[in-house]
Formats: structure tokens, C-alpha cells, sequence
């Protein structure tokens, strides 16, 4: 009978944020960035996002939201994966680390939408994907 277990991970991706979140107003959502998958084809993936220094309001959130682009046509926004967070109260950077993010087998895009009471820093954000598969034997 096979086993199944996770794989060993493959590095995390660089910072491909660029400037979309810098300065994101509150109750908006993000420029979109690419992360492509059609070559590894990687499962899931655990997506950090770095925040510069905030104060966000409490029980603010952001959510990571994920559209796919099938290589010809790019899914609507309303029509990709969100996943929500939390954020810690107090004036910091933040760190948020969503572990187990549905990746698909194509060139994705991912946004953020920003609830957190307060525009994002103008800078000092980032985003990165650290991909990961199952391993059966």
C-alpha cells in the first residue's frame, strides 16, 4: 500500500511583489502580480506576505486572493481563491504566512485586498511563494 507524505519543499520564490501593495487604501485590493506555475506544476504552496509598518485596526484582516490564467484567457478577480488572515494589533512590520495555498498548473495571479483599518506602508512589502508537493510511495 502506498504512503503518502509531503515532499521536501522547494525554495522559497524572490520578493515578486514589486510596488502593488505600497501605500494600498484601506477596503481596496491590489494591483495583480504574476506567479507562474506552468512549468513545475507544484500543488500547494505557503505564501508569506510582508508588511511594513503598520497599525492596523482591530481585528483587521487582508486576504491573498488567486486567479488563474489557463494561457489564454485570465479568470475574473471575483472568481479566484481568497484566503483571509488576521493581523496582530500593535505599530510593526507584519509577517503573515498563509500555509497551504492551492497552486495550479499555470501562470497565476495573486492580489491583495487590504481590511486592515489602514492603508498598507508605502513600502516595505513583499510577497513570496514557497511551493510544495506530496510524496508517494
Amino acid at each position: 500500500m502506498a504512503i503518502a507524505k509531503w515532499a521536501t519543499p522547494s525554495t522559497r520564490s524572490s520578493n515578486f511583489a514589486g510596488t502593488s501593495l505600497n501605500s494600498l487604501a484601506n477596503n481596496a485590493e491590489s494591483s495583480v502580480v504574476t506567479y507562474d506555475n506552468s512549468t513545475n506544476r507544484d500543488l500547494y504552496g505557503a505564501v508569506t506576505i510582508k508588511l511594513g509598518s503598520i497599525t492596523p485596526a482591530t481585528a483587521g484582516t487582508i486576504s491573498l486572493r488567486v486567479t488563474v490564467n489557463d494561457g489564454t484567457d485570465t479568470a475574473d478577480r471575483a472568481a479566484g481563491d481568497v484566503y483571509p488572515v488576521t493581523l496582530n494589533s500593535g505599530a510593526s512590520a507584519k509577517v503573515v504566512i498563509i500555509p497551504l495555498v492551492r497552486l495550479y498548473p499555470f501562470s497565476m495571479r495573486f492580489s491583495v485586498i487590504n481590511n486592515a483599518g489602514v492603508a498598507l506602508a508605502s513600502s516595505g512589502n513583499e510577497i513570496y511563494v514557497r511551493p510544495y508537493n506530496e510524496d508517494v510511495t
